[in-house]
């Protein structure tokens, strides 16, 4: 079973979305994606940073990076349900619950998510998912299986549905591709100029 350290609870799954970001980063650079490269390292500084979505989405949308979109929420809202969410997304997250958790009414909750974020609070929450599912799958060896209830997935089916449906691939496809990168690049950091292995014969 996948557990945390006992640092603050969402440490640990933001540096694994931090991973996860790093690799699709990597993934585009090698496909030549300047832009999309540049979207995922400026998505991990954020997270490194301990900042929120919203601020990436208010850039890319033409507000200020402090600036609140009109009906949205405050900075520390964001903050605050973005901390809850990433520390309980193993277990079962109910949007009325993060409602009153903000001292707010669900139809007022839900209009605030929307606007802020961009899509509907269990969109958001299930990407959330999946990105955590993604830093698990590129730096630990645990199962699919493992990966899915560690992310509040039912079982690995629905996290196959799920993730196939955000992703666009299978979990085990996307896996093979990343650890094929990541040894990649370890290969190219140690023999400059080359991606193939190097063989060494005995004498």
């Amino acid at each position: 079973m996948i557990t945390f350290d006992s640092e603050p609870a969402q440490n640990a799954p933001d540096l694994l979305l931090v991973s996860a970001q790093l690799i699709e980063a990597a993934c585009l650079a090698r496909e030549g994606d300047g832009d999309g490269t540049r979207a995922y390292i400026a998505r991990a500084i954020t997270l490194l940073d301990g900042r929120s979505d919203p601020k990436i989405a208010s850039q890319s949308s033409g507000r200020g990076p402090g600036q609140i979109p009109r009906g949205g929420f405050a900075a520390w809202r964001s903050r605050r349900l973005t901390a809850h969410v990433d520390a309980n997304l193993s277990g079962k997250i109910v949007i009325k619950d993060l409602a009153a958790s903000l001292d707010m009414s669900v139809g007022h909750f839900c209009r605030a998510f929307k606007r802020t974020f961009g899509m509907p609070a269990c969109i958001w929450i299930r990407q959330r998912r999946i990105e955590l599912a993604q830093g698990l799958m590129v730096t630990t060896g645990a199962s699919l299986s493992e990966i899915a209830l560690c992310c509040g997935m039912s079982d690995q089916s629905h996290f196959t549905r799920s993730f196939r449906r955000i992703v666009g691939e299978t979990p085990s496809s996307w896996r093979q591709t990343r650890h094929g990168v990541i040894e990649g690049q370890a290969t190219e950091l140690a023999y400059p100029g080359t991606t193939k292995p190097v063989v060494i014969e005995k004498t």
